[in-house]
């Protein structure tokens, strides 16, 4: 019980805790590089600080934008599957803790063996995202009907693959592009979207228009301040759905406070916790790079860090806002295309990760095709990441189907979700287990 214990508190209370984990990676990097002890210092409370700071500004837009999940359900008027992150999460981690903290350790030690020994030096540490991920390696297995050591050793090998590659397909569009940075590669789950959206953007788009010089008539200059037109354009965005909601559904929300007067405040409310993000972005990459430069010359030469979505805003803040709008707006469409259809499964607008994934593809559109590709790919995407949603859904397994449940990272579901549950359903074929 001893060891399970210590791998269950490495999972749960260092690599899930992601200030933590990345103020330890700062600290072993500027050791390495041998800074003085006030410079580690420092830098080590810097990058947590600076990650604190992005996780108030998210967690803040969070707040913002979950009404909207509410208003677009009760719009819809359906009920179906909805696609989360934390729920994957949350049954993994309480059905089979074990399983997940383990394959979690072994997955890294896999990413971090392959970065050092092969060409692809992407090294994941964004840490609530392996988790999430590993949770659904092990909750899928574990609903396909494997044992134990089946599922953690099938789980490990997923999570370590997952680890090492998903950056790097992000990372394959960044660098080479003056409008990203080829500093450090992404760790989330929307490696083959930012993949292909850069693809098609080449094609349909016009990158010379870029969507941060946007012109605007003489009597609306003040629209090129980006804090000013995200807060306007979300507060149109809000009182759109609000008023199509109704008032008793926004005075569920509101607080007390007048529901147009909450609608008016919200788009403001918006664009405040986008920059409270933004500037713990500036401080937590200001740090964080230069001190991982000392494993990435140490320990893993060229190694480069796997980081959250936020570090990719400051690149395009408008065409992170019209991204997410537009995919948002492509995921709606999708849910009414399967109630129009009568499809098995009715997958619900994910407004969460249209913000994370919408804004995402939006900067990643505004890179390689500019504005035009900006309004155009993240709405592609959008419509069709649900289908895709529904098809993963219908794979993942009796225990997250039960739940109603499925992972929604927009693109890694086509190149991981559905072939890894193929794998599960072969395996389980060919050794006799029924699950």
């Amino acid at each position: 019980m001893i060891l399970e214990d210590i791998i269950i508190f490495l999972a749960t209370q260092i690599f899930s805790n992601a200030p933590l984990l990345l103020g330890i990676i700062a600290c072993i990097g500027l050791i390495l590089l041998r800074k003085p002890a006030g410079d580690i210092i420092t830098g080590t409370i810097r990058v947590i600080l600076g990650y604190w700071i992005l996780v108030v500004g998210a967690l803040k837009l969070q707040d913002v934008i979950t009404p909207l999940a509410t208003w677009v359900g009760e719009a819809v008027g359906v009920t179906g599957v909805q696609p989360a992150l934390w729920a994957v999460f949350g049954i993994g981690l309480s059905k089979y803790g074990t399983e997940c903290g383990i394959a979690l350790i072994l997955g890294f030690i896999i990413n971090l063996i392959l970065a050092r020994i092969t060409r692809i030096k992407t090294v994941h540490i964004t840490g609530h995202i392996m988790l999430i991920v590993t949770a659904f390696f092990v909750t899928a297995a574990a609903g396909y009907g494997f044992n134990t050591l089946q599922i953690i050793a099938i789980a490990s090998i997923a999570s370590g693959l997952y680890y090492w590659l998903e950056p790097y397909l992000s990372y394959i569009v960044m660098r080479g592009n003056d409008r990203l940075t080829d500093k450090w590669a992404l760790g989330i789950g929307d490696g083959f979207g930012n993949l292909t959206t850069a693809w098609l953007s080449k094609k349909i788009g016009k990158r010379e228009e870029s969507t941060e010089d946007i012109k605007f008539p003489a009597g609306l200059e003040w629209l090129r301040d980006s804090q000013i037109a995200i807060a306007v354009f979300s507060t149109f965005v809000y009182l759109a759905f609000g008023l199509v909601a109704g008032q008793k559904a926004v005075e569920k929300f509101s607080g007390g406070t007048n529901w147009i007067i909450y609608l008016l405040l919200n788009g403001i409310y918006f664009s405040a916790s986008l920059s409270i993000l933004l500037y713990g972005v500036r401080i937590f990459i200001a740090e964080i790079v230069p001190a991982f430069n000392g494993i990435s010359t140490k320990l893993i030469p060229g190694a480069i860090p796997g980081l959250d979505y936020p570090t990719m805003f400051q690149f395009a803040p408008t065409g992170m806002f019209i991204g997410y709008l537009v995919n948002l707006l492509g995921g709606i469409l999708a849910t009414l295309t399967m109630v129009a259809i009568r499809s098995p499964v009715i997958v619900l607008p994910s407004i969460f990760m249209n913000f994370w994934t919408g804004a995402m593809l939006g900067v990643f559109a505004n890179a390689w095709g500019g504005r035009r590709a900006t309004f155009i790919v993240p709405f592609l995407w959008g419509f069709i990441a649900p289908f895709g949603w529904a098809v993963l859904y219908s794979l993942s397994g009796s225990v997250l189907m039960e739940a109603h449940v499925v992972l929604d990272y927009t693109g890694s579901l086509f190149p991981w979700g559905i072939p890894y549950c193929l794998v599960l359903w072969f395996l389980r074929n060919v050794l006799g287990i029924h699950g």
